[in-house]
């Protein structure tokens, strides 16, 4: 027996006339919908039916990371159609790929090390030490999925 092979696409959402702090009203299950529905456009018929196993299953709003679950070997339609991608539902976004892997573990320590290097280089912009603990905490509370 075969197990099923699953790929974790780490994506980050930026906007164009968005400030970093305002947070989007998009949700997972309307990333995942809009994302179908690209599949669809672009690679028609065997293209949605090869990712049907397609999930969005972490989406934060504030830090605009998510995470994709899909199958090994049609991970490559997603990955390849979201450079074409605009558009999140309603909001102006570019999609920017940082990691494809194979556990959602590896994942998480991609995401650890991404958020401490943001961490790393937003604190010098911070002026005092109460408002640098202030950012550090605001951050290792939307590191946890």
């Amino acid at each position: 027996m075969v197990r099923v092979k699953n790929r974790y696409i780490l994506v980050q959402l930026l906007c164009n006339n968005r400030s970093e702090t305002d947070a989007f009203e998009l949700t997972s299950s309307h990333l995942t919908n809009f994302l179908r529905q690209k599949i669809e456009k672009y690679y028609g018929e065997f293209g949605i039916a090869s990712t049907l196993r397609l999930y969005v299953i972490y989406f934060n709003a504030k830090t605009r990371l998510c995470v994709i679950q899909t199958r090994h070997g049609p991970h490559r339609f997603v990955t390849s159609i979201l450079p074409l991608l605009t558009v999140a539902d309603k909001e102006t976004v570019r999609y920017r790929t940082l990691y494809v892997g194979a556990t959602l573990q590896q994942c998480q320590k991609f995401i650890a090390r991404y958020q401490q290097e943001y961490v790393n280089k937003m604190i010098g912009h911070c002026i005092g030490k109460s408002q640098k603990e202030l950012f550090i905490q605001e951050v290792t509370e939307m590191k946890r999925i």
